[in-house]
């Protein structure tokens, strides 16, 4: 049996196509990981096999037993349901089944005739109850909720007061209740903590659903996976396990290709010397046939690698011996989230903040540097500090801008060589630096963020998840 079937699928987006001609099969319970450079087409490729959006050209097949559901990165939730409620109605069918099945038991209690039809029903409804565990939904939804990072008190918060973050994690939570057997996941650890990103990997490897999973996060991948394919130049290649086993196998891949392409470049170059030498003279007849021969030649193709743009800050200018200072801060939203913090950052420190969702983490980052005002306490900066903040949701750049103007540090003028300069140092060239910010994909928008923070001559940085969407 093949759950998907993907052929020849293209789509354009500009002149280049995005997706040219992909083709591969899924089997089941498979779990494929989805990997490739920014920009390369992975969400778009995920849209078109769930049927939100059309391909250009190529067929999508679904097996017609598979149900597919999807989680894309971004999600937007309205409406005054509470957290538990919008969980539990990702289980509609399941709760119409359960009525059903108390029904047709009322109707078999009350009949007189036709009861081996209902009695059939009955048990076909039970069995599959059963095997879906409908009889446990209470306990199943709040599995998941609190797996994902849901606090109890947090059940019964309105959905339209959740944050982007939490709001991506009850769509979530609302995929993996409803347990399709074909799940399409779009980086669905971006807005996890470790706990909660554990708690999903362990939630995969149970479940009998076949899987495509786009993720940055390679212990995810290499815990998850039993299939990688990978998307570059629209076009796709397969290779047998998981993320490190695909890195090995492309390492071995590409070294092969590439002797092969510069030995066959090799002979192409002689025979077109010879050609050349002896056009007019006495081998003649031998360059014409050698001539004929090349042309008739299967060129092999260059090898299909992914380059790293070489992404980098500029060195930064010496502050004071302490860059920042935070001293008895508090802050809190009804409940407080962190209490009379008390700390100090030398110069040439690398700090991490961890700790579960919902913990204040942001919000203390915010409270650092100036964004929101603490409760108690104060945060000040060291002598000749310039910080550099990056905004996990990206509010600093416009959805309307081009690329290669949102790069532009707020004060001061940077001619616009130098901004195409940098962010083809961040990968991204040509047309790209010219599209609007909401035109680009999730990595491509946080590269230019990042590119944006170097032209602030920052020598503090501060970054909120700055690889969620990275590849």
């Amino acid at each position: 049996m093949i759950v998907l079937d993907v052929q020849q699928v293209c789509k354009h987006f500009g002149p280049e196509p995005l997706l040219d001609g992909v083709t591969f099969q899924v089997h089941p319970g498979e779990r494929i990981a989805l990997v490739g450079p920014n920009g390369c087409g992975k969400s778009t490729l995920l849209r078109i096999i769930a049927g939100k959006e059309e391909p250009d050209a190529g067929v999508i097949t679904v097996h017609p037993s598979v149900h597919a559901g999807s989680f894309e990165q971004q999600v937007h939730l309205a409406g005054a349901k509470h957290v538990y409620e919008e969980a539990k109605s990702a289980l509609a069918e399941l709760i119409h089944l359960e009525r059903e099945a108390v029904a047709v038991a009322e109707a078999m209690a009350d009949a007189t005739d036709d009861m081996n039809r209902l009695a059939a029903r009955y048990d076909h409804l039970q069995q599959e109850l059963a095997r879906r565990d409908a009889y446990n939904l209470d306990h199943k939804i709040k599995r998941v909720l609190r797996g994902l990072g849901f606090s109890e008190a947090a059940f019964g918060q309105a959905v339209n007061s959740l944050s982007g973050g939490e709001q991506n994690r009850l769509m979530l939570a609302k995929l993996l209740l409803a347990e399709p057997n074909l799940m399409l996941l779009d980086e669905p650890s971006n807005h996890l903590d470790i706990e909660a990103t554990q708690w999903l990997e362990e939630f995969l490897l149970d479940s009998s659903a076949t899987v495509i999973v786009v993720s940055h996060d390679r212990s995810l991948l290499d815990r998850v996976v039993t299939r990688t394919v990978e998307l570059v130049q629209g076009t796709v290649d397969s290779y047998a396990g998981n993320f490190s086993a695909y890195r090995r196998q492309k390492q071995e891949r590409l070294s092969v290709e590439r002797r092969t392409y510069e030995k066959q470049q090799i002979e192409i170059a002689k025979t077109e010397d010879f050609i050349r030498r002896n056009a007019y003279g006495q081998k003649h007849a031998q360059a014409e046939d050698r001539r004929k021969k090349l042309e008739r030649i299967e060129a092999v193709p260059v090898p299909r690698e992914i380059t790293t743009p070489p992404m980098a800050f500029p060195a930064a200018s010496r502050s004071g011996d302490v860059v920042l200072r935070a001293e008895r801060l508090s802050k809190g939203f009804g409940e407080p989230l962190f209490r009379e913090v008390t700390f100090d950052v030398a110069r040439g420190e690398r700090w991490a903040v961890l700790g579960p969702n919902g913990c204040g983490k942001t919000t203390l980052l915010k409270c650092l540097v100036g964004l929101i005002e603490p409760d108690g306490g104060r945060a000040s900066l060291g002598h000749g500090v310039k910080l550099g903040y990056f905004d996990q949701h990206l509010r600093q750049l416009h959805d309307e801008v081009q690329a290669v103007d949102a790069v532009r540090p707020p004060h001061g003028s940077i001619d616009i060589q130098t901004r195409r300069n940098l962010l083809g140092r961040f990968g991204l060239s040509g047309d790209t630096q010219l599209q609007p910010v909401g035109k680009l994909s999730g990595g491509e928008r946080c590269r230019v963020a990042l590119a944006r923070l170097c032209l602030t001559e920052a020598n503090l940085l501060v970054l909120d998840e700055p690889t969620n969407h990275l590849d």
